[in-house]
């Protein structure tokens, strides 16, 4: 664990460490480089007056929460998840002010909502509630993990110093979902986890949105599909928000 965050510090670290050229007119050089590959080209040589290419490499932290059968913003602080999204960036103007980003990323969504699912295997659905008084866990999850491709136009202004926003779209495919609730019986702590909803969606799609400078923006995204698809099931539909760092 210890040489993992060494890695990531090093990582963004380097996103200043990398600032070393002169700022032009045209926004084709700054002195401060999106990322760590900034110049990477392939297998072909740099071209110096290539337009530079940002937000090929993103990461959102996000906080998660729900629409729907429960109120907007009424899940605790604590829900928090990330997506990650390698993107490439076709650029559509000589000064590269509008341009098109594509790519596929990862998503894993984490609500810290004291809710007790229940899946009723016979009518193939989930219902919702909260745990009986006396039998709260400790700590209780719904989280889900989905590989996602997403599209969005992008609008910059000029040079390294831009002001950029971002709209779009994104759908996923869902690899898994589960609960898992921490009981504390006698001073210890138990885990159980539970995984085979019978009606989980295995598609996501929404809206999406980033706002912001440079290498930073801040995100949303407003989700359409609903998590459960059994008549009867809990009506919840996701939505996040949070910061988004560019790495390049």
């Amino acid at each position: 664990m210890k040489n993992l965050i060494l890695v990531l510090i090093a990582t963004l670290y380097s996103v200043v460490l990398f600032g070393q050229y002169e700022a032009e007119d045209e926004g084709l050089y700054s002195r401060f480089r999106p990322g760590v590959a900034w110049f990477y080209s392939g297998l072909t040589q740099y071209d110096e007056g290539k337009l530079r290419k940002y937000d090929r490499l993103m990461v959102d932290i996000v906080y998660n929460d729900f629409y729907g059968d429960r109120d907007y913003f009424s899940s605790p602080w604590q829900s928090i998840g990330f997506n990650t999204s390698l993107m490439f960036d076709v650029v559509l103007t000589q000064a590269n002010t509008v341009s098109f980003g594509w790519g596929i990323g990862f998503s894993h969504f984490s609500n810290r909502s004291n809710l007790q699912f229940t899946r009723d295997l016979v009518n193939n659905a989930t219902t919702i509630a909260d745990y009986p008084i006396g039998f709260e866990p400790a700590k209780s999850k719904f989280g889900a993990n989905y590989i996602e491709v997403p599209l969005e136009f992008r609008f910059r202004t000029k040079g390294h110093q831009h002001f950029k926003i971002m709209i779009g779209g994104k759908i996923g495919y869902r690899l898994n979902a589960f609960t898992k609730e921490v009981h504390r019986i006698e001073g210890k702590n138990y885990a159980t986890k539970h995984y085979n909803f019978p009606d989980s969606n295995p598609l996501r799609y929404g809206a999406t949105v980033r706002i912001g400078i440079r290498n930073w923006a801040i995100f949303g995204a407003y989700y359409f599909s609903p998590l459960f698809t059994g008549e009867g099931s809990a009506d919840l539909t996701p939505i996040s928000m949070g910061v988004t760092l560019s790495l390049f």
